[in-house]
C-alpha cells in the first residue's frame, strides 16, 4: 500500500488520464497534469509531487526534455515512470535518460499501483539515506568543533548556531544548571555571540526544571496548551514564543544542563530523525564539557554564586526588622547589593516590574530595564552614592497577558546601612504623567482661547469707535468735492486721494469687526502683529502698504 501523495502526469491522452486518475483514487492519491519542463520543476521545488508518470506517446523530444529537466534538478529525490505502448525503440533512449521504471500499456490498476508504490518506497528510502548522510556530516562538523583545541565557549556558540539553523529555530541556547536546581547559566546563545555567562533564575523557567528532573527531552508544539508552561505563559507571549524544544545534556546520571530551542512560529511536529539528531548533539556537548577546562571554571563560577548567595542571605538577615514595613509600603521597594543584584523586593515593586517576586530575586536589576534606560539608572545610583537624593522617571515595559505595556516609574535611590546596599523606591506615575500632560495641553488651549477672546473684544471696540469718525470724514469729503467741483483739477485729485485712503481705513475697520480667531504674522525683527486677512477669514486682496 502506498502512502497518499500527489502524482504528476504528462500526457495528451484524455482516456489515459482518466484511467490513471481512477486507479490512483483507490490508493487515496491525487493526480496533477503537467505539460512543460518548467511545470515539472516547479512541482518538485514546491513539494507538490516527487513522482512523475510520462506518456511516451508525446513528442519524443518533449519526453526526453522532461526527463532531463527532472534529473538536472537535485533539490529533491524524484521518480520517473515512463508509460510505453509495447516494445519501442524509445526504450534505449529512456534508459539513457535515467527513467526509473516503465509501465506497459494497456495495464491493470494493480500494475499501476505496484509501480507507483515501488517508486514511492524507493524515494522515501533514498531521502532517509540522504538525511542520514547529511546528519552524519553535520555531526562530524559539530563534534570536531566541540573536541577541538579552541575555546569551548566559542565552539558551543558555533554548535548552537548550526543546530538552530538546521532546525529553523529563532533562538537556540546552551544552559547549564547548578546541582541545587535553582540557578542556570547561559553559556551560548545563537542570537548573541557575547552571551557566555548570563545567570538566570530557574523559577522563571519551569521547562528547564522539568527536563532536569526527568532527564528527558521536552517538546511543546503549542505553549498555550502546556501545563508545564502555564505559570510563564504571559512572559512567553510577550516575547512571541509559540513552540519550544529542550534536550538534556547528561553526564552519566547527572543532568548538566539543556539545549534550548525557541520558535516564534508554531511548529506542529518534530521528525524522529530530528529528535535523535538533537539528543546526539546534546550527548556530544556533555562529553565536551566533561573533558574540557571549562569544568573547573564553572566550578569557580558556582563557588562565586554560592558566596554571593551567602552574602545575600546575611544581608537579608540585617533587613529582617524592616521586612514588614517594606512589604506593607504602598510604593515599590527594592534592595540591591553592591553589585546591583536584587536582594529583596516587596510585592508592590514586583507588580510594577510585571514579574513574580521569585523571578526577580538574585537577578541583576539592569536585566529588568530596557537598554535605553540603563545609563539613566546608572546616573541615579551615582548620585545616590554621593549623598544626593533625586528622582527620575524610568520607562519600563512590563510583560502582560496581551502585549508589552509601557509604564512610567518614578524611581529614587538611597544608600542603606553600611553594607553597600542601595534602597530603590518606585512608584507607578503613568496616569499622573498623562494627566499632567493633558493639563498642560488644556492650559495652552485656554490661553489661546483667552487671547482670541481679548483680541476680538479689542477689535470690536476699535471698530465701533472708529466707524463714526470715519463716516463723518467721508461725508465731509463728499461735500468738499461738490463744493469744489468747478475748481482746479489738482484740488479734486487731492480730495480723491484722501477719499481712497479713508476707504482703506474703512475696509480695515470692517475686517476688525469680523475677527474670529487669533492669527499672527512676522513684522519688524522678531516682533509679530495680527494677520487681519487670516484672522477675519477675509477673501479680499491684501491692501498695499
Amino acid at each position: 500500500m502506498i502512502q497518499p501523495q500527489t502524482i504528476a502526469l504528462a500526457t495528451a491522452d484524455i482516456q489515459l488520464h482518466q484511467k490513471i486518475k481512477e486507479g490512483l483514487q483507490q490508493a487515496d492519491c491525487s493526480l496533477v497534469l503537467i505539460s512543460t519542463e518548467e511545470e515539472a520543476i516547479q512541482a518538485v521545488e514546491t513539494g507538490l509531487s516527487r513522482l512523475f508518470l510520462i506518456d511516451t506517446q508525446l513528442n519524443v523530444e518533449k519526453v526526453l526534455a522532461l526527463c532531463q529537466a527532472l534529473r538536472e534538478n537535485e533539490s529533491r529525490q524524484v521518480g520517473i515512470i515512463a508509460i510505453i505502448d509495447g516494445y519501442t525503440d524509445l526504450v534505449g533512449q529512456l534508459m539513457n535518460a535515467s527513467v526509473d521504471d516503465v509501465l506497459v500499456s494497456p495495464f491493470t490498476v494493480f500494475s499501476l499501483l505496484a509501480r507507483v508504490g515501488a517508486q514511492a518506497k524507493r524515494i522515501s528510502t533514498a531521502e532517509q539515506l540522504a538525511f542520514k548522510v547529511r546528519d552524519s556530516w553535520m555531526l562530524i562538523e559539530i563534534t570536531s568543533k566541540l573536541v577541538g583545541t579552541g575555546d569551548l565557549l566559542d565552539s558551543l556558540y558555533d554548535m548552537i548556531s548550526i543546530l538552530s539553523a538546521e532546525l529553523h529555530a529563532d533562538r537556540g541556547s546552551v544552559v547549564l544548571v547548578r546541582p541545587e536546581g535553582d540557578l542556570g547559566l547561559v553559556i551560548a546563545s545563537s542570537d548573541d555571540a557575547e552571551i557566555q555567562d548570563l545567570i538566570i533564575n530557574l523559577d522563571g523557567y519551569p521547562e528547564i526544571k522539568s527536563v532536569v528532573e526527568t532527564a528527558s527531552p521536552l517538546i511543546v508544539s503549542d505553549v498555550t496548551d502546556s501545563k508545564v508552561l502555564h505559570s510563564v505563559l504571559p512572559k512567553l507571549r510577550s516575547v512571541s514564543v509559540k513552540s519550544i524544544a529542550l534536550f538534556p545534556i547528561v553526564e552519566e546520571d547527572n543532568v548538566l544542563g539543556v539545549i534550548f530551542l525557541r520558535y516564534s512560529d508554531k511548529r506542529e511536529m518534530f521528525h524522529q530523525r530530528e529528535l535523535v539528531f538533537c539528543q546526539t548533539v546534546a550527548n556530544a556537548t556533555a562529553i565536551a564539557l566533561r573533558n574540557h577546562e571549562i569544568t573547573e571554571s564553572l566550578h569557580k563560577k558556582d563557588q562565586q554564586i554560592k558566596r554571593v548567595q551567602n552574602e545575600a542571605q546575611n544581608r537579608l538577615a540585617a533587613l529582617q526588622p524592616y521586612e514588614d514595613f517594606f512589604n506593607g509600603a504602598v510604593d515599590g521597594m527594592v534592595v540591591l547589593s553592591d553589585s546591583g543584584v536584587v536582594v529583596f523586593i516587596n510585592p508592590e515593586g514586583a507588580a510594577i516590574l510585571g514579574h513574580q517576586v521569585s523571578e526577580i530575586k538574585g537577578v541583576p536589576f539592569f536585566n529588568l530595564l530596557p537598554q535605553d534606560q540603563i545609563s539613566q539608572f546608572e546616573s541615579l545610583i551615582e548620585q545616590s552614592e554621593r549623598g544626593r537624593r533625586i528622582s527620575i522617571d524610568l520607562q519600563i515595559f512590563a510583560p502582560t497577558d496581551t502585549e508589552s505595556a509601557k509604564k512610567i516609574v518614578s524611581t529614587s535611590a538611597a544608600l542603606l546601612g553600611s553594607e553597600g546596599m542601595t534602597l530603590l523606591t518606585m512608584r507607578d506615575v503613568t496616569e499622573e504623567r498623562m494627566t499632567a500632560k493633558q493639563l498642560v495641553e488644556a492650559q495652552e488651549q485656554l490661553i489661546k482661547s483667552e487671547k482670541q477672546t481679548a483680541i476680538m473684544e479689542v477689535a470690536g471696540a476699535a471698530a465701533h469707535e472708529l466707524n463714526q469718525p470715519l463716516t463723518a470724514v467721508l461725508t465731509s469729503l463728499a461735500m468738499f468735492k461738490r463744493v469744489l467741483s468747478d475748481s482746479e483739477g489738482h484740488t479734486t485729485r487731492l480730495l480723491n486721494a484722501m477719499e481712497q485712503e479713508v476707504d482703506r481705513m474703512t475696509a480695515i475697520v470692517r475686517k476688525l469687526s469680523k475677527l474670529t480667531e487669533y492669527t499672527t504674522k512676522d513684522y519688524v525683527g522678531r516682533s509679530k502683529i495680527i494677520d487681519l486677512e487670516r484672522s477675519s477669514g477675509s477673501n479680499d486682496a491684501p491692501e498695499d502698504s
